[in-house]
C-alpha cells in the first residue's frame, strides 16, 4: 500500500471519527420514542425568585413537554417563540415546562423576560437531570403523556411539524 492511500485511509478514518463525536453530543436532531418509561420525578426552583419550585409531580394527570435549554444553545434560542406559541395554542391541554440548564440564573431570567415565556421555567445549573432524562444534546424535549411515561424525545432543535405531532398525540392520547 501507498504511503498516500495510508494516509487517505486515516483522513477517511478521523473524518468520520469526527462527524460521529458531533453527531453523538449534538443529537443530530434525533427523535426516539420512548419506551414508556416513567418520567423521573424531578423538583427544581423556579427561575424567577420567590414563585413555588417546579414540579414534575404538580401536573400528573396533565400532559407535559419538558424542555431543557440554555441561553448560550442557538438552536435553543431559535425554537424559544415557536415554543410559547404552541404554549399559547396547546397550553390549555398541554403543560409546557422549561429547564434552563448551566446558566448564571439572572441571565436566564432575562432571557426568558425577554422571549416572553409564559410557561414556567425551572433552573437547573448544575444539569441534574442529564443522566435520569439521557441528556445528549441541546436542545431536548421530553414529551410526557398524562400518565407520566415519556412517549418521545427529541434532541436538538424542534421543527414546527416535530412539536406540532408531539402535542397532537399527546392531546389525543388523553381524549
Amino acid at each position: 500500500m501507498s504511503p498516500r492511500a495510508v494516509v487517505a485511509g486515516v483522513v477517511v478514518v478521523l473524518v468520520g471519527a469526527v462527524v460521529a463525536a458531533v453527531l453523538l453530543t449534538s443529537g443530530g436532531g434525533q427523535k426516539t420514542k420512548g419506551g414508556g418509561d416513567a418520567a423521573p420525578a424531578f423538583t427544581l426552583p423556579n427561575l424567577q425568585e420567590g414563585k413555588g419550585a417546579v414540579s414534575l409531580a404538580s401536573y400528573r394527570g396533565t400532559p407535559v413537554l419538558v424542555n431543557f435549554w440554555a441561553t448560550w444553545c442557538t438552536p435553543c434560542v431559535q425554537e424559544m417563540p415557536m415554543l410559547e406559541a404552541a404554549h399559547q395554542r396547546f397550553g390549555s391541554k398541554v403543560q409546557f415546562i422549561g429547564i434552563d440548564r448551566q446558566d448564571y440564573r439572572p441571565d436566564a431570567l432575562a432571557f426568558v423576560q425577554r422571549t416572553h415565556v409564559t410557561y414556567p421555567s425551572a433552573s437547573d445549573p448544575d444539569a441534574t437531570l442529564d443522566g435520569s432524562y439521557r441528556l445528549r444534546g441541546m436542545p431536548t424535549s421530553v414529551f410526557i403523556d398524562a400518565r407520566g411515561r415519556v412517549v418521545q424525545r427529541v434532541t436538538g432543535p424542534l421543527t414546527r411539524a416535530q412539536l406540532d405531532d408531539g402535542l397532537k398525540a399527546l392531546t389525543a392520547a388523553g381524549a
